[in-house]
């Protein structure tokens, strides 16, 4: 599937018919090639190259959730995060771990605190440092 719509994918045109019967395939209009376009299951998401049901996503995001919160209250150091990242960076794309943890940490913040401010502003720019370091370097899309 292309931004602007359904194309195909051999001179990209945007005048595509369905073929009747049978098995589900499409047709250029104006080429005359025909395919079968990959299509993505009911409740399926595509992460990291995979398809995964987004129950699982949603399970993945909220055991993350929990962990990094605990981690965060405790003020864990990049040591202690970086496992828990990989324990979720293949269910997880970077977009979501980078949300969870933002979530996590704002969660976190009374508890973080009681520490002082200028420790809390340190201790949010280094997690976000060590997150954004973690996910470029497994090149987690």
């Amino acid at each position: 599937m292309h931004r602007e719509g359904l194309r195909c994918p051999k001179c990209g045109s945007t005048k595509v018919g369905i073929i009747a019967g049978g098995q589900f395939q499409l047709k250029c209009l104006e080429c005359g090639y025909v395919w079968v376009p990959n299509l993505v299951p009911s409740g399926y998401i595509e992460v990291n190259g995979k398809l995964i049901h987004w129950t699982e996503v949603e399970a993945a995001k909220e055991k993350l959730l929990s962990e990094l919160r605990e981690v965060f209250e405790n003020a864990g150091d990049c040591e202690r995060i970086k496992p828990i990242l990989a324990k979720y960076s293949g269910t997880l794309d970077a977009e979501r771990i980078s949300r969870v943890v933002k979530n996590a940490l704002t969660q976190a913040e009374p508890n973080l605190r009681l520490k002082g401010q200028s420790f809390l502003d340190r201790y949010s720019k280094a997690v976000i440092a060590c997150v954004n370091e973690y996910l470029s370097s497994i090149k987690v899309t």
